[in-house]
């Protein structure tokens, strides 16, 4: 098997080329060859396999640290969901859109923030469908108004309005 391997080497027309060579170009050719075999190696072989060991290894520590965070927070998570959720935060974001829409006003903007507040944008929306709704929130649902901004709008009745919730 190694001797007709050897013989159809010999008789191809990359060895005959070869053998056609100067004796002294044929060292840089070898050479060439080798580095060329060599770098097809790393590209093709040992590059995407270190590529994907990096990348389980750092999927591996990312679930690791996630895993561990959830141990850490099991309790707390068991004694939230216990006792129905956090009692000193609520949810504005549902009540706002829920009583806007009922009101027939169009959120153009609803941004949470970080202290638990939400900012709020109106665009030509009814000044009396905005007090309304305003007014069930503070009332009812002890929603805080802390800033209101208004704009006259062009047609009458109609407002913009910047406002600041908590």
């Amino acid at each position: 098997m190694l001797e007709t391997l050897k013989s159809q080497i010999a008789g191809s027309g990359v060895m005959r080329w070869y053998q056609g060579r100067d004796p002294q170009e044929r060292p840089i050719i070898a050479g060439l060859a080798a580095l060329i075999v060599l770098s097809l190696l790393w590209l093709m072989v040992w590059k995407p396999l270190a590529d994907w060991r990096e990348t389980s290894e750092n999927r591996f520590t990312n679930a690791r640290v996630t895993w561990d965070w959830m141990q850490a927070n099991e309790g707390r998570a068991r004694q939230l969901a216990s006792s129905g959720g956090p009692s000193t935060e609520r949810s504005l974001l549902p009540v706002i859109t829920r009583l806007a829409n009922s009101h027939g006003l169009t959120l153009n903007r609803l941004q949470p923030e970080s202290d638990g507040g939400v900012s709020v944008v109106l665009q030509a929306q009814s000044f009396n469908a905005m007090l309304q709704w305003l007014d069930e929130l503070e009332n009812q649902h002890k929603v805080a108004v802390q800033r209101v901004s208004l704009d006259a709008e062009g047609n009458p009745g109609l407002i913009n309005a910047q406002l600041r919730l908590q």
